[in-house]
């Protein structure tokens, strides 16, 4: 056997291995961060359709109501 080839063929491995590693991580990690987001408030009242419309209707009677408008002559 020669060895160039078991050499870089354990470099071709190792190499692998380590993007391996490097994408089981990066996967993790991602999978921490949705579980933590589902358990902050927005997401739990954002979605509930029941706390949306609340939400929503408060928001609304808060603004203060538009004026009519006024009709005006004009050309035509």
């Amino acid at each position: 056997m020669d060895d160039s080839w078991s050499t870089s063929g354990m470099k071709n491995v190792s190499k692998l291995f380590v993007m391996f590693i490097a994408v089981f991580v990066l996967v993790l990690s991602n999978s921490a961060t949705f579980v933590s987001a589902e358990e902050s408030g927005c997401v739990s009242c954002h979605s509930s359709l029941k706390k949306l419309l609340k939400i929503t209707s408060a928001i609304e009677a808060s603004k203060p109501d538009a004026e009519e408008p006024t009709e005006s002559k004009g050309e035509g």
